[in-house]
Order: C-alpha cells, then structure tokens, then sequence
C-alpha cells in the first residue's frame, strides 16, 4: 500500500492570510472610527485629557 500524496497547501494559506490582512486592516480602521466617535460625544476639543482618559477607560 502506498502513501498518498498531500495536496497543495501554499495556495490555501495565501488566502488565509490575505483575509487576515483585511481583518486587520478592518479593526485598526474601525478603532480609530469608534475613538473618534467617542471623543466628539465626550464634548470635543473642550474636554481635558483626564477627562477623555477616564471616559475611554471606564465607561
């Protein structure tokens, strides 16, 4: 009896990690879009940075 061959599996993995690369990407752009979100419903430019920290960290 003969072992059989594996199939190819470099061709899978470079689509695996295309989508990581678009998750990535989607997170980081969607981090900075809810940051922003949260700094202009503190109050905006107004509001100290202890102020902002302490919203970001304890909502």
């Amino acid at each position: 009896m003969s072992i059989s061959k594996r199939p190819a599996i470099p061709a899978f993995a470079f689509v695996i990690r295309q989508y990581d690369l678009k998750v990535l990407l989607s997170v980081a752009i969607l981090t900075r879009i809810f940051l922003v979100a949260l700094y202009l419903a503190s109050g905006g430019p107004g509001l100290s940075e202890a102020d902002l920290a302490s919203s970001i960290a304890l909502p």
